[in-house]
């Protein structure tokens, strides 16, 4: 077949505009994986008449999978020079690694809807497609002009294949051909089957080029030091006698999920961990690099009684840090590593998006280790990046605060954090000293911007997002109630608080906290409703959005609420078609109950 007969294109265009308005399924003109994606594709809330496919700087070019994948490109590069038909090869979140174009034209075409290297075509970003398709289905998939749920990409068909590591049945990535819908034909298919297949077998005679490396450092760490060492890579683990007689299985799949998180890079790096039996390990992590790619890691681990003897190893505290609610296991992690760094006066960067409770997590950890001693705050919003001049009218150098928090320090100009840097190399570390913490927002440059000043901090701990610890909303409601009105008697309905519990949360507990006053100032007293949350509590969008976005998503969420639900005549009162409303309501994420009586009756204009 060469292209997509207009026929069916048409074909399946209404179908696509019937679904879009009823999420009729029940459709024989369309193929029944086509529609189960469009539906995938509504329930992730994507626009079908915009792409905004994320972009991560951050994407490995140069891992295993494209060590193994670039002889298969380059052969296919070869063959299709000229033609237009282009070979991408994506990781297995579908961010795009290399991509080849035999044409010109193509490429100008692949840039103007952003398939290109570092942007994500999972269909939770860009709906039906070739390569995000083949992800979630973990089978080979092809996609034709009109079956895109996105209209950006109707112009284009695609056809990708997983790549499978075939010792482990893992996908590592995907091999996708696409061209213009004009250009399509049936053999796309089985020609990205056949290049996964080969890129497959490449994988397979590479992992034991990584398994060598992997073992040689580990039995040169093994040897210069009398720590417990891991050698830890996707498909095995290696211990010494140390770590043998030390740790037992529970403790293997904590280091392991901990080296993990540590390593996000090609840089070494530390951190600590709580073991099963309560007791506290320091791990410093270095990732292991091969002719093939990353190999693995090697931790070497110091144990609680290990530690240097003034800084005495702390175990789990029996109760979360005292301000704080929540017990999710990626919050209680957290809480745990902050206060452990705060007894022992590590100087730490506390890294995550806005809005998550990293000033929060610090000061309840300098309560508990350092009651009744004073903190001090350093903004970098409000010293005005003079930090000599604030440092001078708020610290007395011959009295300093237990705890000096520097907040938004990726905020500060090349001029304050050379000032502060100066300062820093003047202050003692504890116990003379003050401890000191930084937060940083998880998307800086933290090497390229803070520079020399990182080496002031001997840890680094991850603050998790709200949406990451969504059950601690449970807690975080009461407590947050109480906060903003305290002595009340007041509450959120079963209803209120599974609307909470939904949401996406972009904004983290600050957004949370917001939208908890606004439902204080409808409902004083009593129990908070559905109807007395207010607007963005009706969506669930997975990003910030813009102040032109949230105008317009408040706008549907009151007319729908006025019309109880009923989309038609909410989309007649904005002057809108229907088929827009329908957009807009899965773009943003908008779910309106329509109001029901005591007998269960909906109401209904």
């Amino acid at each position: 077949m060469s292209g997509e007969p207009k026929d069916k294109a048409k074909s399946v265009a209404r179908v696509r505009e019937r679904f879009l308005e009823s999420t009729d399924l029940d459709r024989p003109e369309v193929r029944k994986r086509i529609l189960d994606s469009w539906q995938r594709s509504q329930f992730f809330g994507v626009s079908v008449d915009e792409l905004t496919p994320p972009y991560r700087p951050e994407t490995e070019t140069d891992s295993r999978l494209v060590h193994a994948a670039r002889p298969v490109l380059d052969r296919l590069e070869s063959a299709l020079a000229g033609a237009p038909m282009s070979v991408i090869l994506t990781d297995a979140r579908a961010c795009v690694l290399e991509r080849r174009a035999g044409e010109p034209a193509l490429q100008k075409q692949l840039d103007a809807i952003l398939l290109a290297p570092g942007f994500s075509y999972a269909e939770e970003f860009v709906g039906t497609n070739g390569i995000g398709t083949a992800i979630e289905e973990r089978r080979s998939s092809r996609v034709f002009g009109s079956e895109h749920f996105s209209e950006r990409l109707q112009m284009m068909s695609c056809a990708g294949t997983p790549i499978r590591n075939l010792l482990n049945g893992r996908v590592e990535g995907v091999i996708d051909l696409t061209t213009r819908r004009t250009d399509a034909n049936s053999l796309m298919q089985a020609l990205a089957q056949e290049a996964a297949a080969e890129i497959e077998q490449l994988l397979l005679q590479q992992s034991s080029e990584r398994e060598q490396a992997l073992l040689q450092e580990f039995l040169a760490a093994s040897r210069r030091t009398t720590k417990a060492v891991l050698g830890v890579s996707d498909l095995l683990v290696m211990t010494n006698q140390v770590a043998d007689r030390s740790l037992d299985g529970a403790d293997h799949r904590i280091l392991r999920e901990k080296a993990t998180d540590l390593t996000t890079g090609t840089g070494d790096s530390s951190g600590y961990v709580v073991l099963s039996d309560g007791q506290t390990a320091r791990l410093r992590c270095h990732p292991v690099a091969s002719s093939a790619g990353t190999a693995g890691t090697i931790v070497e681990i110091t144990l609680g009684e290990a530690m240097p003897r003034h800084h005495p190893a702390s175990s789990r505290p029996a109760e979360p840090l005292p301000g704080l609610a929540g017990r999710s296991a990626a919050w209680t992690e957290a809480s745990n590593q902050v206060e452990v760094l705060c007894r022992n006066g590590s100087w730490v960067l506390l890294v995550g998006e806005s809005g998550i409770g990293k000033f929060a997590l610090t000061e309840a950890a300098h309560r508990r280790c350092h009651p009744g001693q004073r903190l001090t705050v350093l903004d970098a919003d409000e010293c005005g990046g003079d930090v000599d001049a604030w440092l001078a009218g708020n610290v007395d150098p011959e009295d300093l605060p237990a705890t000096l928090v520097v907040r938004h320090v990726d905020r500060m100009s090349p001029a304050a954090l050379d000032a502060l840097d100066a300062v820093l190399q003047t202050v003692d570390h504890p116990p003379e000293g003050p401890w000191i913490v930084g937060t940083v927002h998880q998307d800086t440059d933290v090497e390229g911007h803070l520079g020399p000043l990182l080496r002031h901090f001997t840890e680094s701990v991850p603050v998790p997002p709200l949406r990451h610890r969504i059950e601690d909303i449970r807690e975080l409601v009461p407590h947050l109630l109480q906060r903003h009105a305290p002595g009340r008697r007041i509450a959120l309905t079963p209803d209120a608080m599974h609307t909470l519990l939904r949401g996406a949360w972009p904004g983290n507990v600050a957004e949370l906290e917001q939208a908890l006053r606004s439902a204080l100032a409808r409902r004083h007293t009593g129990l908070i409703t559905v109807a007395d949350l207010p607007e963005s509590c009706h969506a669930t969008s997975r990003r910030v959005l813009s102040e032109w976005e949230c105008i317009e998503r408040d706008a549907i969420v009151r007319c729908l609420k006025e019309a109880n639900g009923d989309k038609t005549r909410a989309a007649v009162r904005l002057g809108i078609s229907r088929a827009t409303m329908y957009r807009k309501i899965r773009t943003f994420g908008i779910i309106v109950e329509p109001e029901t009586d005591q007998e269960g009756e909906t109401h209904g204009p």
